[in-house]
């Protein structure tokens, strides 16, 4: 299964995705905001299809803006 691994790295916001065969891409952001867009782009494809690991700096804010992308 594909995951989704959120995490702060010192100052900075990282989306890191790994695919099925266990490669990974990472994408970093400055801000909480720069995080929530990063995971809108995910919602718009199928965040469905991946398990969502979230460090516990992160855990509160990625799933409260989950919860309001999927509501809307």
């Amino acid at each position: 299964m594909k995951k989704l691994k959120i995490y702060k790295d010192k100052d900075e916001f990282v989306i890191e995705r790994v695919n099925q065969f266990n490669h990974s891409t990472k994408r970093f952001f400055i801000s909480e905001q720069g995080l929530i867009e990063g995971l809108e782009v995910y919602t718009l494809k199928d965040i469905s299809q991946y398990e969502i690991q979230a460090s516990h700096e992160v855990w509160a804010m990625v799933i409260n803006s989950l919860v309001k992308m999927w509501s809307t």
